[in-house]
């Protein structure tokens, strides 16, 4: 039997450049180590979006992305399910299969459609 996973809420601040303005922009955002490799985080309302760990740097059990180090990333979401969406639950997340979690998008998706 795998062992479950406790997640644990953390900050990540992302250090990039604003795509308007040109100039230097630093944002903090909650999210979760989900696994020892792997933070999870919202982004907006329609997207959730998961980071390698091993490419982020931590300082003071704090991790921060560089934009320019353009770090590997998954994202799931699309505007239609964004309400639903929101509504995941990160630890629980963390404990899921891959299956699992492919079947939370086709059950949001036939909900949606009704």
């Amino acid at each position: 039997m795998t062992e479950k996973y406790s997640p644990t809420k953390v900050k990540l601040h992302w250090h990039g450049v604003a795509f308007d303005t040109g100039l230097p922009m630093h944002e903090v955002s909650e999210a979760w180590l989900m696994s020892p490799d792997i933070i999870g985080k919202y982004v907006g309302d329609d997207e959730l979006a998961f980071y390698e760990v091993e490419r982020l740097e931590k300082k003071n059990n704090v991790f921060h992305l560089y934009e320019d180090n353009h770090p590997r990333f998954f994202m799931v979401g699309t505007s239609k399910l964004g309400e639903d969406l929101s509504k995941i639950d990160f630890p629980e997340l963390a404990n899921m299969s891959f299956m699992d979690f492919i079947r939370i998008g086709f059950s949001l998706e036939r909900e949606d459609s009704r």
